[in-house]
């Protein structure tokens, strides 16, 4: 088996093994209901279900976006190589040497698909981007109520 199918296999294995959205999220509520039972806290099971549902929904869509933005770094320092490794040697060669001019060609073109994909990304990333921001809600700020009724039952317990 060749290094790159190696990769691949080992890649579609790690693709299969993450949790899907539903299971983060039933991952979460299972953690807050054992973080609520070891901090004494009485939490029924559908109360520590909607809490954690309602983190997990917040966070998503925020994490998928952080996806999409390393995709383009990643992207970005590929048309960067390129551009410094592959076309600039390519373009000195192709004037010192005609016949180099074909090889160039190709490798133009290669670096143009780079480009698309990088601009591919781009693209997805500012219109989920736009999508989250139009849905994000004001900031939330704990209220001194809240924080005094948490701190009293932390003392008690």
């Amino acid at each position: 088996m060749s290094r790159d199918a190696k990769v691949e296999e080992e890649a579609a294995r790690v693709k299969a093994a993450l949790p899907g959205y539903i299971d983060v999220r039933k991952t979460a509520a299972a953690v807050l209901a054992a973080t609520a039972e070891d901090l004494g806290l009485e939490l029924r099971e559908r109360d520590a279900r909607d809490l954690a549902e309602a983190v997990v929904d917040a966070i998503h869509k925020a994490a998928e976006l952080r996806g999409i933005e390393f995709a383009c770094t990643v992207a970005d320092m590929e048309v960067a190589a390129n551009e410094r490794w592959l076309l600039a040697p390519a373009r000195e060669k192709a004037k010192a040497h005609p016949e180099e001019r074909k090889t160039l060609a190709y490798l133009e073109q290669f670096a143009q698909g780079v480009e698309r994909v990088r601009n591919e990304l781009v693209e997805r990333l500012a219109r989920v981007g736009r999508q989250w921001l139009a849905e994000q809600p004001g900031a939330v700020v704990a209220l001194p109520a809240v924080a005094e009724a948490r701190a009293k039952a932390r003392a008690v317990a």
